[in-house]
């Protein structure tokens, strides 16, 4: 039975959550589980320093702590060739620290969402989907953050461990810097290539819907993954003529210079291809990728207008 199917009608007063991470994906998720209710504790490192094991244990014994969401990790600034340059501590942020976590979870019987990437994948051969060993990790020409991200998924196969795996990460706000919508507003170079994406409400919307129903027997299991993306995806092209489509003026239109991946000034190799989210379906509705899309372009008007 599907677990939509079976929800616990509990109430999410009831439920303390503690985010691990406070950046662009931790400070969406707070706002979100905040409006509907959630008691939500949103911490970062320099608070807690949850890459020690005693000081997370105690944090979450001393607050009854339900569910542990972790969107802690090192992602890159500009971008993942900084991995190259960062092995160690890319390493740390993205396997041992991230595994110690879910470990402490699995060891006290609080559950753990760990917040990943689909960027273990790459190619159009097919849409992968969770059963699909990855073919741009740990033993392949990938960049050192693809292989980091598949390394925490291998060690981490016998833990109590929800895995959500999201590509790109899009939200309603185009002025944030970490939004992908904002980069290719303002990158001068692009390449035209399909990828799947997250629209970040939707995130929101499947997190909840698992976290109302944290008694269920099926959070009781070891290691889950879910591709946590939207359906349809949208290449970097349609992306930027639907900008263009719905700006109604606010913005010069976009014409970035489209290159090659031949061209593209890189350290590391790109991970470019389409997760299959059907698992993750049963669960939660997605909107595709359009109708996100066209959900951003309406709140905009809605905003301008007021």
């Amino acid at each position: 039975m599907r677990l939509k199917d079976t929800l616990a009608k509990n109430s999410n007063d009831n439920h303390h959550i503690l985010i691990l991470g406070k950046g662009y994906l931790g400070g969406e998720i707070e706002k979100y589980l905040k409006k509907l209710h959630y008691t939500v504790s949103n911490l970062s490192r320099s608070e807690l320093n949850y890459g020690n094991q005693t000081d997370l244990w105690k944090f979450i014994l001393n607050n009854s702590v339900d569910c542990v969401i972790n969107c802690s990790g090192f992602t890159g600034r500009p971008n993942v060739d900084e991995a190259e340059f960062k092995k160690e501590l890319c390493w740390e942020l993205n396997v041992t620290i991230p595994q110690q976590i879910a470990k402490t979870c699995h060891n006290l019987g609080v559950k753990c969402i760990h917040i990943s990437s689909g960027c273990i994948y790459s190619g159009y051969h097919k849409n992968f989907t969770e059963e699909d060993v990855p073919n741009f990790g740990l033993f392949d020409d990938s960049s050192f953050y693809s292989k980091s991200k598949h390394a925490f998924e291998t060690v981490t196969r016998d833990l109590n461990v929800k895995i959500l795996r999201i590509r790109m990460p899009i939200c309603y706000d185009i002025t944030y810097p970490r939004n992908y919508l904002t980069k290719i507003m303002n990158y001068p170079n692009l390449i035209d290539m399909l990828n799947s994406k997250t629209f970040l409400p939707d995130l929101n919307g499947f997190l909840d819907t698992i976290l109302k129903n944290m008694t269920s027997s099926w959070w009781n299991q070891k290691q889950d993954i879910y591709n946590i993306v939207n359906p349809e995806p949208l290449t970097t092209f349609d992306v930027i003529k639907m900008l263009n489509w719905g700006n109604e003026g606010r913005w010069k239109d976009l014409e970035p210079n489209w290159i090659t991946m031949s061209e593209l000034d890189t350290l590391a190799p790109r991970s470019n291809c389409v997760l299959d989210n059907t698992k993750a379906s049963k669960i939660y509705k997605f909107n595709t990728e359009t109708e996100f899309m066209w959900m951003i372009m309406d709140n905009i008007n809605v905003n301008a207008a007021v």
